[in-house]
């Protein structure tokens, strides 16, 4: 009997989305409780959504073209 790959989301894409979004809920308690150490955080912030948007989607059921199943194919390539 065949067994199927879980995909748990630990994928570096995966991670540096997570990491990024906590860092956004985090970020109205950082500034209420000290407003200097907020700017610094918000900083960070940006950077890790901007991490997040620039790593590549690795791993297992990532889009690729040569796949079986019709709604893991990538967006086909406009010619103009």
């Amino acid at each position: 009997m065949a067994t199927k790959k879980i995909d748990r989301g630990l994928d570096p894409k995966s991670l540096a989305i997570n990491l990024a979004t906590t860092l956004v809920f985090i970020i109205p308690f950082v500034i209420y409780y000290d407003n200097d150490v907020g700017k610094k955080f918000c900083m960070v912030t940006g950077g890790s959504l901007l991490l997040a948007f620039l790593v590549p989607p690795i791993g297992w059921m990532r889009p690729h073209p040569y796949t079986d199943m019709p709604g893991n194919r990538p967006y086909p390539r406009r010619d103009d």
